[in-house]
């Protein structure tokens, strides 16, 4: 079951807004999918970070590398310009990312255009398994809403 509870610690405590929580329009629905977003977000820290510093970074490598696993997963390779236009980064940002991808191995280049390394694509199973499983707990979750 995909956690939809967020607990507070020692001193945080619950905002108030005008609108109520049970008020807000598909906000079961919002929650369920944000909550498995988070947990989508952990999944892929594990698997392509190794330290906290790195995992700072998480947010514009993960725009990233959706792009190259969309084309990949297609039989396609894109360029640092093309993946720039999808994710609306400047593309010195994403040389940026792509280098530091590409030497920790996890893609691969030919000339101008960029993969999903062979290496990650065989060992990412355990990771898309994960993804998978709260994906579909996510869609039972809906269902139940």
């Amino acid at each position: 079951m995909v956690d939809t509870s967020i607990p507070l610690t020692g001193n945080q405590r619950a905002f108030s807004t005008a609108v109520r929580s049970d008020e807000i329009p598909r906000g079961q629905e919002g929650l369920i999918l944000s909550n498995a977003s988070l947990q989508l977000d952990r999944i892929f820290i594990k698997c392509f970070f190794r330290d906290a510093d790195r995992a700072a970074n998480f947010i514009d490598v993960a725009l990233l590398l959706r792009v190259l696993w969309s084309a990949t997963c297609r039989g396609q390779a894109v360029t640092a310009q093309q993946i720039a236009h999808t994710i609306g980064m400047p593309r010195p940002t994403v040389l940026r990312k792509l280098i530091y991808l590409k030497t920790i191995g996890h893609i691969a280049q030919t000339g101008s255009k960029y993969t999903i390394s062979d290496e990650t694509l065989l060992r990412v199973t355990p990771a898309l398994d994960q993804a998978i499983h709260l994906i579909l707990e996510t869609a039972d979750a809906l269902r139940n809403v």
